[in-house]
């Protein structure tokens, strides 16, 4: 009535599927946790130097602006 499919696997073989679970298991975490620590600086650096940068460049709009405004240095 129900077909019934056996696949045979041999001892070695589950052993070395149990140690890769465990393996990942045990070192995954830890992995990501690093990985997401290490962008996580990483983004915090580039957001500073971004605000540094929109700093800097709203100054030379500013003072750009001031000196159409004041006439420049035609007059």
């Amino acid at each position: 009535m129900f077909n019934v499919f056996e696949v045979p696997v041999s001892s070695t073989a589950l052993f070395i599927l149990i140690l890769m679970l465990a393996f990942a298991v045990v070192v995954v975490p830890p992995a990501v946790s690093v990985v997401r620590g290490w962008w996580a600086i990483r983004l915090r650096r580039w957001g500073v130097e971004l605000r540094d940068a929109r700093a800097r460049f709203a100054a030379r709009v500013r003072e750009a602006l001031r000196r159409f405004l004041d006439g420049g240095n035609t007059r």
